[in-house]
């Protein structure tokens, strides 16, 4: 599997919600096998600013967005995912992406898919 993209946005409430309702989603484009494939990973907005007060990774300080990492590291730990789209909205299950994480060691592995 190669990894060629990692891209970020965040996603309006939507009507009716409230704004507390702001997602974010981080989609990855790589390569499995012959197949080029996307995997898009869906989470609170919320959950980058636990990352940082916890000290496990603080977007603001490192200068990479956490939604240009989230779908990389989630193809890293479930290599063989079968599905296109994976929704978090617990924290301690989008939490465990980010052990042992380092973001010089991911610049290494995937130093051209990473815009930031």
């Amino acid at each position: 599997m190669k990894i060629q993209s990692v891209t970020g946005e965040q996603i309006p409430p939507g009507k009716g919600g409230s704004p507390a309702d702001t997602f974010t989603r981080s989609v990855a484009t790589y390569e499995a096998g012959n197949e080029t494939k996307t995997l898009t990973v869906t989470y609170p907005k919320y959950f980058e600013k636990v990352l940082a007060e916890k000290g496990i990774y603080d977007q603001e300080a490192e200068g990479v967005p956490v939604n240009q990492l989230a779908a990389a590291l989630f193809l890293e730990k479930h290599p063989d995912v079968k599905t296109s789209r994976q929704y978090f909205n617990d924290e301690a299950s989008f939490l465990v992406l980010f052990d042992g994480f380092s973001l010089a060691a991911f610049k290494e592995k995937h130093g051209t898919a990473i815009t930031a």
